[in-house]
């Protein structure tokens, strides 16, 4: 059964803190802020209207927190499912409204397999963010200066490798400069086959959300199976 507990506060960056001091950290969305708003204008009024959502609908009210079993990041805060005292499920309408991307590596697989439906909708219907141009999907080339933020890729695999133990999918023919995703030794496990069956993609088109960085041209490290989305085999 969900546990109740009461929200007493909730801060700029969208955090929960309860009535026992708890934090609470929305599992699985990353959420547009005021520092997003100070760095890009059109962002602002999305700030506004999540802030509005959060503040009506679960300021000083009991919410549920899931059952399911739950974990503390290294800044102590609890990441979890919420449901409002209506019994709503939190991230779900945010998903819906438009107004949050989904981070896989905060929540659990069998609740992703839901959200990530719900962000590609909202993603067809241009809500909220996803009319944005800051927020679009990003093909493989011109990525230079979109690194060292949060972005969500599209492109097809043309090589891989595997290199003392890390697997890198390669999307371009320059493994210095283009676009790459790894996965290093240590998160193999988290995969069917330690990751093997990343090695037998070359030609599928993918998706792949995380934190984009320069490590011999743009790259994204992949830590859950979840960060890949496979287009269908036409």
């Amino acid at each position: 059964m969900a546990k109740p507990v009461q929200v007493t506060e909730i801060t700029a960056d969208h955090q929960l803190i309860l009535a026992d001091s708890t934090t609470i950290k929305l599992a699985g969305l990353l959420l547009p802020t005021q520092q997003d708003c100070d760095r890009l204008k059109v962002v602002c009024s999305l700030v506004e209207r999540l802030s509005h959502y959060l503040e009506t609908t679960l300021l000083n009210q009991i919410i549920y927190i899931s059952d399911t079993p739950q974990y503390f990041d290294r800044d102590d805060r609890l990441l979890a499912q919420i449901k409002n005292n209506e019994g709503t499920w939190v991230q779900k309408e945010i998903l819906e409204q438009g107004l949050g991307r989904i981070i896989t590596t905060t929540a659990r697989p069998t609740d992703l397999t839901i959200m990530l439906p719900l962000e590609n909708m909202a993603r067809q219907s241009q809500k909220g963010l996803w009319r944005l141009k800051a927020f679009q999907i990003l093909q493989t080339d011109n990525l230079n200066n979109k690194t060292d933020r949060f972005q969500i890729i599209e492109g097809t695999i043309q090589k891989t490798a595997e290199v003392r133990g890390t697997i890198y999918l390669n999307f371009g023919q320059d493994w210095r400069t283009d676009f790459t995703i790894k996965l290093e030794k240590n998160h193999r496990a988290a995969f069917a086959n330690k990751g093997k069956g990343l090695l037998q993609t070359v030609g599928r088109k993918v998706r792949i959300r995380g934190w984009l960085f320069w490590e011999n041209g743009p790259m994204i490290s992949v830590y859950t199976p979840e960060q890949l989305e496979y287009f269908s085999i036409e």
